[in-house]
């Protein structure tokens, strides 16, 4: 009894010590493995303050005055000012905190356009380069004249730009252009967008394109054929697609009222003092549906000419932009004081279907009272055989760049887009100006959102007059586009 007593008093007092020593271990074990913890967080955090902040190299005049009056002093520091040492390193959480600050601080960049697009930390601040790259080269055969059955190439447009925000509100965009054997400032203004009656508003001053018909508002680029139709190109102010000036805008759901008042193109030579040409557009989708959309426009623009305008009327090619020989005479018009324009749109768009008509008249008048009318119109069509929708914004009524659904460089087919059109443009109400009509079959190659491949086939015809009378022509040409767009 006695030995069971002692052994029972000896197995009591030792079991809490046991445990104790147990707990001892673990604490012991669960310390270790946290040290070894923060040590992997501290190495971790140390590199990423070292990406985030490396040293700077000495510039070279700093290196030629160290190695001229030795190292450079160094100021003692401000009383009361702790010094960074050691053996006291800042804490994790403080190192941490100023890590997370650089992080909310820096930039975010964006390369969902094509191009980056930097863009500060709060948002308040963006900028990206834009530009584009169209090269053509194209051949004519079957004319009665010589000189126009030519085969060349062509960069249609080299264009570089920038654009970018300054606040909530505040937009630029300027852009130079290479085109034709020229250089040209194109969109140059600054944008201003805020809420009005209810509405999305924008207000602008500067050099903008102008707002007039499906194709006379859309950039080269984003049109389905290599150039506008007639209506856009032909039916048009004398200061051309640009103005320089003030404009505004309201975007509503499916709708848009655009004005414009402006003088002449921003290359104006200043001989002269400008003219004035006020312009207004305004589209409606009537129909909006996931199967259906139709688009409606109208559009008018008066311009008053300036005294220095001798030809108020672009020659406009008909058979490709490459070849000068291949354009409709715009005639000579004498003393021209005003012009008047205006046109009408109809649109409809189905899946991957979409069919757009245009016509458009302009009035040009001079100083002795003399009238000659400018006529267009156009009917165009296409089909995305790859499934893609049509590229149509419904705000503003303007073409944009299909959404690629399989992009080529992704190892997809790309998207491919079948078009046609017939077009005529009469100038001929001019007793020294033509006409010309072209039929167009297109395909386009879209490879991915920014680069596309084109080819058109124009079957034209021409009739501009010449010593003993209007000369009838025709024939045919075969374009081919390189294009990147971003």
């Amino acid at each position: 009894m006695f030995r069971a007593s002692l052994l029972a008093t000896s197995l009591l007092i030792a079991a809490p010590a046991a445990a104790q020593d147990a707990d001892v271990a673990t604490l012991t074990r669960l310390v270790r493995e946290q040290a070894a913890r923060i040590e992997r967080l501290e190495a971790r955090l140390a590199a990423v303050e070292n990406a985030a902040a490396p040293a700077a190299d000495p510039t070279p005049a700093q290196t030629a005055q160290t190695a001229q009056t030795g190292p450079t002093v160094r100021t003692p520091a401000p009383l009361g000012q702790s010094l960074p040492s050691d053996a006291h390193p800042p804490s994790l959480e403080a190192r941490m905190a100023r890590v997370e600050r650089a992080q909310r601080e820096n930039a975010h960049v964006d390369w969902s356009k094509g191009t980056p697009e930097f863009v500060s930390a709060d948002g308040a601040l963006s900028f990206r380069p834009r530009g584009r790259i169209l090269i053509d080269m194209g051949t004519t055969t079957g004319s009665d004249v010589a000189s126009r059955n030519v085969t060349a190439t062509q960069a249609r447009s080299l264009r570089l730009g920038i654009e970018g925000t300054f606040g909530k509100h505040l937009s630029y965009l300027l852009e130079g252009d290479f085109a034709d054997n020229e250089v040209a400032i194109k969109s140059a203004y600054l944008a201003w967008t805020t809420g009005f009656l209810g509405q999305q508003a924008e207000f602008a001053l500067g050099n903008r394109l102008n707002d007039r018909g499906l194709d006379g508002s859309s950039g080269t680029i984003a049109v389905p054929f290599l150039e506008r139709n007639v209506v856009g190109a032909g039916i048009i102010p004398a200061r051309g697609f640009f103005g320089l000036g003030a404009a505004a805008r309201i975007y509503g759901k499916g709708w848009h009222v655009g004005v414009q008042v402006s003088g002449d193109d921003i290359a104006n030579p200043g001989t002269a003092g400008d003219g004035l040409t006020i312009g207004a557009r305004a589209h409606w989708n009537p129909v909006r549906t996931d199967d259906w959309l139709v688009h409606l426009g109208l559009w008018g623009f008066h311009g008053r000419l300036a005294e220095d305008v001798r030809r108020p009327t672009r020659s406009i090619a008909v058979g490709g932009f490459y070849n000068d020989n291949l354009r409709i005479a715009p005639g000579t018009f004498a003393d021209p004081v005003s012009g008047d324009g205006y046109g009408v749109e109809l649109g409809t768009f189905h899946h991957s279907l979409w069919a757009y008509a245009e016509a458009g008249s302009r009035r040009l008048e001079n100083r002795a009272g003399d009238v000659t009318n400018q006529n267009a119109w156009a009917v165009q069509g296409g089909w995305f055989l790859t499934g893609e929708t049509p590229p149509y914004l419904t705000r503003g009524g303007v073409w944009s760049r299909p959404k690629v659904l399989r992009p080529f460089t992704g190892g997809g087919s790309g998207a491919v887009e079948l078009a046609t059109r017939y077009e005529e443009l009469d100038y001929s109400d001019n007793p020294t100006a033509g006409r010309g009509t072209a039929l167009t079959f297109g395909i386009n190659w879209y490879l991915n959102n920014f680069v596309r491949l084109q080819l058109n086939a124009i079957d034209w015809t021409l009739a501009n007059p010449a010593a003993g009378g209007i000369v009838d022509d025709h024939g045919r040409s075969l374009i081919g586009r390189a294009q990147i767009a971003f």
